[in-house]
């Protein structure tokens, strides 16, 4: 059901690597997952951006990924143009990026019940290296969207999330979640606590759309 649209979804996904250096023969850990949403730009959870960096500070800070299909082929620098921890939203821009492949946002919501899927690179701790030479882990989940709620942001105001029905194998936060058409959703957000137990939670591809333009990026509508 999926293999179509996995194979133009890999053309947009990356993976943000660690900013501090490895010992030698570690793991290459993924910090997350970003994804084009526009040439150039990409957006991603702010669980992923490490804490202290800002947009504001100056020199603007940057973070290194790499594009799932150039694994091993060398990476690339993205600028962090605008956080908000609050929303849960990060936005990144790649200044002359090697691919501009994008992924389509949808901009009104999906049912209770739709199939979905999401890709990416699952955050892990920093630690010994599992195997020598061991590398980034792509993966790929299906579930189905099983509720959309209202809960309070930060300040009592209404944030809606999706959630779905598949347990989420570590900390897939950043990850776009799409459907079999290859339109996105939404982004994956792991909720605090144990990450093991609880329900996928969902950015909704509307917040998404709000957050990109609300920093001038003009994305076209995808309904």
């Amino acid at each position: 059901m999926f293999e179509n649209a996995l194979t133009s979804i890999r053309e947009a996904i990356y993976a943000i690597l660690a900013s501090s250096p490895l010992p030698v023969d570690a793991a290459t850990p993924s910090g997350g997952t970003a994804f084009m949403i526009a040439p150039g730009l990409l957006v991603t959870a702010a669980r992923c951006i490490p804490e202290g960096l800002e947009p504001e500070n100056l020199p603007c800070p940057e973070l290194s990924i790499v594009r799932a299909p150039d694994i091993g082929r060398g990476t690339e620098r993205a600028t962090l143009v605008s956080l908000d921890r609050g929303k849960g939203l990060a936005l990144l821009r790649i200044d002359a990026p090697r691919s501009t492949a994008f992924l389509r946002i949808l901009d009104t919501p999906v049912p209770v019940g739709t199939r979905c899927a999401y890709s990416g690179f699952p955050r892990i701790a920093m630690g010994p290296a599992p195997r020598p030479g061991a590398s980034l882990i792509e993966m790929f989940q299906g579930a189905s969207v099983s509720a959309f709620v209202e809960t309070a942001g930060p300040g009592g105001e209404p944030v809606f999330r999706y959630v779905t029905d598949a347990q989420i194998v570590g900390d897939a936060s950043g990850c776009p979640g799409f459907l079999p058409s290859g339109d996105v959703f939404g982004m994956l957000i792991s909720p605090p606590g144990d990450i093991r137990s609880a329900l996928p939670s969902w950015v909704t591809s509307m917040d998404i759309l709000r957050f990109a333009r609300g920093n001038g990026v003009p994305l076209p509508s995808a309904t």
